[in-house]
């Protein structure tokens, strides 16, 4: 599973990528989860094999003055991983952008991601040491769309029971192992995570992430979450940055309508058809 993978964050929460493992709920009830355990059950909530999605990013300057991009997304799962697309089709100067990335299940290669730019019609392979940067002026950066492997934190227990927005959650910190350190601050210029999951659903509600930058922290919260065709969605998220205790800029992220589970061709994630995928819209 994958942290902040966009293909989930907008359609089922927070996700990180783990070979397949789980525990039975029968087996939960019997024992108490470690931090491991809790974030694999968490890898395996049904995402459904398919998605679509009409959404709608809001970015927030640190005045409070809006802009608002309308987004088509679709993900498809196959043995080897997780495809996903964002075709952008507001305002003008970003409508027909794309964004594909493909999330493998294997902590051994990277993720392949890339970006369609219709002013220069050319496809740019976002490089794995490029994905810190931020996604299109967002709060959310290239390595928050794609996510993380979670072969390569340590996790912890800090509280098996905290309340949020009504709900029980575990609280858990993470941080990159030693030996993958120098590849996390790379890719992500994370230096630790605490995150917030409930414990009826394993949805990540909340998450505090520190950066490597001195000062300079985020802060992600879920909310609207509703069960759809079976599969837990949320269907609103913000993410805020802030820099010794101020507020720099903030984005929300909101699901107008979901599908799951419909056909969708394996030619729509070929990077190759980029420039044809964004003309479907």
């Amino acid at each position: 599973m994958k942290t902040y993978s966009l293909k989930h964050l907008l359609l089922t929460g927070l996700v990180m990528s783990f070979p397949m493992l789980s525990l039975s709920m029968s087996q939960a009830s019997e024992q108490a989860l470690t931090a491991m355990e809790i974030m694999v059950k968490v890898d395996a909530r049904d995402e459904g094999d398919t998605s679509v999605a009409d959404s709608a990013m809001v970015l927030i300057d640190k005045r409070g003055r809006k802009r608002t991009r309308q987004l088509k997304q679709y993900s498809k799962k196959y043995p080897v991983g997780t495809k996903y697309m964002a075709i952008f089709l507001t305002p003008a100067d970003l409508k027909d952008t794309v964004y594909i990335n493909y999330d493998w299940d294997t902590s051994e290669r990277d993720d392949d991601s890339w970006l369609y730019l219709p002013a220069l019609q050319k496809n740019k392979r976002i490089a794995a040491d490029d994905r810190s940067g931020s996604f299109l002026g967002s709060d959310f950066s290239y390595a928050d769309l794609s996510g993380f492997e979670l072969a390569w934190y340590d996790y912890e227990l800090l509280s098996e029971s905290e309340v949020v927005n009504g709900h029980d959650c575990w609280l858990i910190e993470y941080r990159a192992k030693d030996k993958y350190r120098d590849k996390v601050t790379a890719s992500t210029q994370d230096l630790k995570t605490q995150t917030w999951i409930r414990k009826d659903n394993f949805v990540q509600v909340k998450s505090k992430i520190w950066k490597v930058r001195a000062g300079r922290i985020k802060y992600y919260s879920a909310s609207d979450i509703e069960k759809i065709d079976g599969v837990w969605t949320v269907k609103k998220m913000q993410m805020i940055t802030v820099k010794n205790g101020k507020k720099e800029h903030a984005s929300i992220l909101k699901i107008h309508n979901v599908n799951y589970n419909s056909f969708l061709s394996d030619e729509l994630f070929k990077s190759e058809n980029m420039q044809r995928a964004a003309l479907i819209n």
